[in-house]
C-alpha cells in the first residue's frame, strides 16, 4: 500500500488545529462584579474671600494677587479663610503645604499665619506659620464642623520681582 504524504500532512495539520480550537475553547471563565453609587454632595471645606485681598474663587482653588512695595513689610490681616462646612459632626483632618516656593533672595518675609476660631466668631487662635520660602514647610491639623481657618499673609520684599507661589491644602475624614 502507498502512503499519500500530502494527505497525511493535511491530516495531522486538521488534527493540530483541532486540538488548539478544543484547547482554547476549553478555558472556564468566572466574573467577578463592582456594584456602587455615587452620591454627590457639597464639598467640606470651602474657601471663603477676606476683605483685605483681590482675590478669585472658583472651585477649590482660590488665586490671589498681592501687590506690596519693595522694601515694606505688608500684613494681609483679613486675607482668606477655609470653612468645614459640613453639616454634622464632622472633623476634617488637614495638611497645608508649599509646593511651589518663593526665593529667600527675593523676600526677607513671605509668611502665611494660620489662626482658628473655636469658640465665638472674632475670637481667634494662632496654629501655624508658614514660609513661602520653603519648599518642605507644612502645617497639620484637624478642623471641626462649622470651624474655620484664618490665613493671614505677611510679605517684605527685597527685590522688584514678579512671582508666583503655590499652596496645596489636602485634607480627609476619618472613618
Amino acid at each position: 500500500m502507498k502512503t499519500n504524504y500530502k494527505k497525511v500532512i493535511k491530516l495531522i495539520t486538521l488534527l493540530i488545529t483541532s486540538i488548539l480550537i478544543g484547547t482554547a475553547s476549553a478555558y472556564v471563565y468566572r466574573y467577578m462584579y463592582i456594584e456602587g453609587s455615587i452620591t454627590v454632595g457639597k464639598p467640606l471645606l470651602i474657601w471663603l474671600e477676606g476683605e483685605d485681598l483681590d482675590s478669585t474663587i472658583v472651585g477649590n482653588t482660590v488665586t490671589i494677587n498681592l501687590n506690596v512695595e519693595n522694601g515694606t513689610a505688608m500684613n494681609f490681616t483679613r486675607a482668606l479663610y477655609l470653612k468645614n462646612n459640613a453639616t454634622s459632626a464632622i472633623s476634617v483632618s488637614y495638611n497645608i503645604t508649599v509646593l511651589t516656593a518663593l526665593y529667600s533672595s527675593e523676600f526677607e518675609i513671605a509668611k502665611i499665619h494660620i489662626y482658628e476660631n473655636y469658640t465665638t466668631p472674632g475670637t481667634w487662635t494662632y496654629l501655624d506659620t508658614i514660609d513661602l520660602t520653603d519648599s518642605s514647610d507644612h502645617c497639620e491639623g484637624v478642623l471641626g464642623q462649622g470651624k474655620y481657618l484664618r490665613f493671614t499673609i505677611e510679605v517684605k520684599a527685597i527685590k522688584e520681582v514678579g512671582r508666583n507661589f503655590k499652596v496645596q491644602v489636602e485634607y480627609w475624614t476619618q472613618s
